[in-house]
């Protein structure tokens, strides 16, 4: 099977879809491979079984639930929106069936799978990383730890960050995030005085054009960024220089710090929203649930409970000695 009458219609309803970049790019490698997989069987027109032995066949290979949680959303927007269609377009009559209604998506619980950093962990990382600048990728690396662990800005959006996207308005210093919309760009982090100060301090040894914020110091192509196995090295060196290594903290984990220390701090869960961009506020619910269970007495209240009961019952066996 050389073409599959889906590929056409999965470019037609991306196309007729308002979807951001990042949805578009997964959407379109979600039906790349389910059409893959549609000719290795030799499928023309799924049906629902055919999407519950795809959907096994992900598990099968050791996809995460969040990956195949993806899959199913995308296939099920596709099929509702070629049975909606099905009659405008003159679609063959199989479409006239959503195949999808009777499939029930992976259940995702949302929750931190990450380290987080204590308050005195990270205070320690940007002391220490500051104390130890020699060369310029001391500086390089302490700015970026500065910059990340209080703006909760994610890996890639640091080594997207170019210098035109470090900007001054009205008197405050801002990074600009994401990629531009006609030319225009409305999503930025504030930059505060100690990681201002951090970044210019390695901007000032900089002598090179490279347009990215932060670049490696190796013999590399002028106008290139930073790789992400970069910062997995970097980072671990970070981390042991700092004697933190060996806790599983990712730099992921600073985003996570973030938030955490927003909260702490007395934040809003609505703030800690739209520090961290996320696009549901259940995403920064996870945060304060978080810090609600590391403050919680639970344990020590029942621990006190049993043994308040058992002193009780001691009390009560004592007395009934002594009228006896």
């Amino acid at each position: 099977m050389k073409q599959h009458p889906l590929e056409a219609l999965c470019e037609q309803y991306l196309y007729d879809q308002n979807f951001t970049r990042a949805t578009l790019k997964s959407y379109r490698i979600v039906f790349k491979y389910y059409i893959i997989y549609l000719k290795e069987n030799n499928i023309s027109y799924a049906k629902t079984s055919d999407i519950i032995k795809y959907r096994e066949n992900l598990r099968n290979l050791g996809y995460s639930t969040h990956y195949i949680h993806i899959h199913v959303c995308a296939l099920r927007g596709l099929y509702r929106y070629l049975r909606i269609n099905q009659k405008r377009f003159e679609l063959p009559i199989q479409y006239a069936y959503d195949v999808m209604i009777p499939i029930k998506n992976e259940r995702i619980h949302y929750h931190i799978n990450k380290p987080i950093l204590t308050l005195e962990q990270a205070k320690h990382l940007i002391l220490h990383t500051k104390k130890m600048r020699k060369s310029i990728w001391h500086y390089r690396d302490h700015a970026i730890i500065f910059l990340m662990i209080t703006t909760g800005l994610r890996r890639i959006e640091v080594i997207q960050a170019k210098r035109e996207d470090y900007q001054k308005v009205n008197g405050k210093r801002i990074l600009y995030i994401g990629e531009k919309e006609n030319h225009k760009r409305d999503q930025f982090v504030h930059i505060t005085p100690g990681v201002e100060s951090a970044i210019d301090a390695y901007l000032n040894k900089r002598k090179d054009h490279n347009p990215y914020l932060f670049v490696t110091t190796k013999n590399v192509s002028p106008k290139q960024c930073l790789s992400r196995t970069f910062f997995r090295y970097m980072f671990k060196r970070v981390l042991k220089d700092c004697g933190l290594d060996g806790l599983g903290i990712t730099p992921h984990a600073l985003r996570h710090t973030a938030g955490m220390m927003n909260l702490l701090r007395g934040g809003s869960v609505e703030a800690t929203k739209c520090m961290l961009r996320h696009a549901n506020i259940q995403s920064t619910y996870i945060y304060q649930d978080y810090l609600n269970r590391l403050n919680s007495h639970t344990e020590l209240e029942i621990e006190n409970y049993i043994l308040k009961e058992e002193a009780s019952n001691l009390y009560k066996s004592v007395i009934a000695y002594l009228e006896s």
